[in-house]
């Protein structure tokens, strides 16, 4: 009897390697309680980062059309800049107590989970205790004197750029708390006290020491600021300059410091400003001379052709089984178009997540090179005038390559390639989530089957 075996596809026989040898050993890594926490964190701050994303993209409206830019239609931006400007004060609200306050809410929602996780050990261990914990550790860090008047950022303290510190914080502070109540170097009090009233004055031995440590060591040591000297160590390892490789290397920086939930784009960007600034200078200089264009990878060129949107991933999302997964495609495609990453960066989320490292780190790389060599090549044309960020990037490309249709081709091929790049591992853990959904379901069925016989 002759048997058929069904052929599968290159993307079905990816996802299968991925499922049996190469996600195990990833969903054991996000298992571990750091990381578990972090995930969590990102999850609950997704809908605060949607508001904050789409205030931003409705101040910089006016932007894709001013003057100086591919559009160039001033009249236009300026109509629409007189019809926000009213608007402003509460627009920037939604910005200022959202993605202005991520490395803050980082903590407090990372000091909860991971309180949370203890809690299953000893219950003496309480997640509000340990998220109120880890925010005043953190605020005991805070030169309070040198925050920015109009909490504007970068220079705002308790945003983006302390959040990697802010997590070392909360990490540190719950683990010297929880190693000092399972030590039981706590007050004592008769078993008749009630819970809540107990609860306060277990903390109250371990919350002194932390806080203690927290603010002597934050503010205790003159000019000694652990929080710029951790932010600073993350810019030396920026790599700067023009060429292939030195853009590769900063462009996976970028693409790790995503991962680990920090923004890499403008931390590079801090350190890589001068150069890309002078590059697209020149080149623009070049373009209105007729000269020939002296530079290829400026950021532009990196942002149309590689970087381009994560677009292609809130569309896997919207055709997905999983209906948290449908409905975040939703909320964050109009974002998306305009390249707004945060709500799908934090809420799939890519940050943290194993499985989406190889596609975010790796496969970003892959794209790098093969448009590097293309750029080598003089396939790609280069970027000769500056185009604001929030402007699709196929349309960004075409403007800012001069009108070059090919450069549009190009860009619009990334999407392709992005999609593909995320299909298989978005598969997975799409499985992941049916299962979850599966056993959740069945657990229900057996508990009411379980009430149901109880009461007969």
């Amino acid at each position: 009897m002759e048997t058929k075996e069904k052929k599968l596809s290159l993307v079905d026989r990816l996802t299968v390697f991925i499922e049996e040898k190469l996600a195990p050993p990833l969903i054991r890594l996000s298992e571990v309680r750091y990381l578990e926490s972090l995930q969590n964190t990102f999850v609950v701050m997704m809908p605060y980062l949607v508001i904050g994303a789409t205030a931003t993209l409705v101040l910089n409206l006016g932007g894709l059309f001013a003057e100086g830019t591919g559009l160039n239609m001033p009249g236009l931006a300026e109509g629409i800049n007189n019809f926000i400007a009213p608007h402003k004060p509460w627009l920037f609200q939604l910005v200022f107590i959202s993605i202005n306050l991520l490395g803050f809410l980082t903590v407090v929602l990372n000091g909860y989970f991971l309180g949370r996780y203890y809690n299953r050990k000893d219950s003496r261990v309480t997640p509000i205790a340990t998220s109120m914990l880890a925010m005043i550790a953190f605020l005991s860090f805070i030169d309070f004197g040198a925050l920015s008047e109009n909490f504007d950022w970068p220079n705002y303290i308790l945003g983006a750029p302390s959040m990697f510190s802010g997590i070392i914080i909360s990490i540190l502070a719950v683990e010297i708390y929880r190693f000092l109540v399972e030590k039981n170097i706590t007050i004592k009090l008769p078993e008749g006290v009630p819970p809540m009233v107990a609860g306060a004055f277990i903390s109250l031995v371990p919350a002194t020491v932390v806080v203690v440590i927290s603010a002597i060591v934050g503010r205790g040591f003159g000019d000694f600021n652990l929080i710029m000297i951790i932010n600073s160590a993350l810019e030396v390892l920026v790599v700067s300059g023009s060429g292939p490789v030195p853009q590769f290397f900063g462009f996976i920086l970028d693409r790790l410091l995503w991962f680990v939930g920090l923004h890499g784009s403008n931390i590079v960007g801090s350190v890589m400003s001068p150069i890309w600034t002078s590059a697209i200078a020149e080149n623009i200089s070049a373009f209105a001379a007729g000269t020939p264009i002296p530079y290829m990878f400026t950021n532009q060129w990196i942002n149309f052709y590689v970087r381009v949107s994560v677009l292609p991933i809130a569309v896997l999302l919207i055709r997905s089984r999983v209906p948290r997964f449908k409905v975040l495609g939703k909320l964050s495609l109009p974002g998306t178009i305009f390249n707004i990453a945060e709500p799908i960066m934090y809420g799939l989320p890519i940050v943290l997540n194993p499985l989406m490292f190889v596609p975010w780190v790796l496969g970003f790389g892959v794209l790098f090179i093969f448009y590097a060599i293309l750029g080598v090549l003089g396939v790609t044309p280069p970027m000769v005038a500056l185009v604001v960020w929030t402007m699709p990037a196929p349309i960004a490309a075409y403007i800012g390559s001069g009108f070059k249709i090919i450069a549009l081709l190009f860009s619009l091929l990334s999407y392709v390639i992005v999609y593909f790049m995320f299909l298989p591992f978005f598969r997975v853990m799409e499985n992941q989530e049916l299962e979850k959904e599966r056993l959740l379901e069945v657990e229900k069925q057996e508990q009411l089957q379980s009430e149901t016989v109880g009461r007969a």
